[in-house]
């Protein structure tokens, strides 16, 4: 159901093709707010504005990898030049890759610390100016629980994810005095495109296995992560910055001793 609680205000979104990302998108447009979406895949954002316009946001599709500085700015400039200013940034996108740091290679290390990390860094670089003369704003940078309890063999994904919650913090401290809050929201496992194919070439007891670490044992809806980015950029989150905030179905919480319950 619409409302006008982002009414007059702008966000900007990266990863908005697919996912999370997309998701966020959606919400933020039946919140009536307005949006600059970007992603890599220009033919996946352009959906996602059509359905952004179904739902009568205003809305502009920007074709961009996170992971290249003129992109990003060009990004912001389009962004700014387009809706005047900006409220909100999501910085979403991110990647995984399956190595431990002796499997990785020096190129892979960057393109993954280069893709969560350091976009994080350039799109609040320039985003910020942005916020700052609207009197203030919210940035929510997607984390994960790999960034809270290292995951085997994501070396790169992990420290990429642990760096985007004490960059947040430390964003957090240094724009306070801004009016701009920054949060960190750190998804457990969701359902998106990308992993339910992998759910569909997987041996189901893969699958199985995870749910068993998992109390609420069920993976995240995408629209369940965006509910949380997107409170943490309004309003109602008015006195939280410096958060991490998890939405993991209970995964981080602690150990289990199935044992214990007999």
């Amino acid at each position: 159901m619409a409302s006008d609680r982002f009414a007059g205000k702008v966000a900007l979104i990266t990863a908005a093709g697919a996912g999370i990302g997309r998701a966020i998108a959606l919400e933020w447009a039946k919140g009536g707010g307005a949006a600059a979406i970007a992603d890599k895949d220009k033919a996946a954002v352009e959906r996602t504005a059509q359905e952004m316009a179904a739902l009568n946001a205003t809305v502009l599709a920007l074709e961009v990898d996170v992971a290249r500085l003129d992109r990003i700015q060009e990004m912001v400039t389009k962004t700014a030049r387009r809706f005047g200013g900006i409220d909100a940034l999501f910085n979403v996108a991110g990647i995984n890759m399956l190595k431990n740091v002796e499997e990785a290679s020096e190129e892979e290390w960057r393109f993954i610390i280069d893709t969560n990390l350091t976009s994080v860094y350039r799109c609040s670089k320039y985003a910020i100016p942005e916020l700052r003369k609207r009197g203030g704003g919210a940035i929510v940078n997607v984390a994960s629980t790999a960034g809270i309890a290292a995951e085997n063999r994501c070396a790169a994904y992990s420290a990429s994810k642990a760096a985007i919650v004490m960059l947040s913090r430390n964003m957090a401290l240094d724009f306070a005095k801004d009016r701009i809050r920054v949060n960190s929201l750190c998804p457990g496992a969701t359902l998106t495109p990308r992993i339910e194919a992998n759910i569909a070439q997987r041996d189901p007891a893969h699958e199985q296995a995870l749910m068993n670490l998992i109390p609420l044992k069920r993976r995240a809806d995408a629209q369940e992560i965006a509910k949380a980015a997107v409170f943490l950029a309004s309003d109602d989150a008015s006195y939280i910055t410096g958060a991490a905030l998890v939405v993991d179905g209970g995964l981080t919480a602690g150990i289990r001793f199935p044992f214990f319950d007999e």
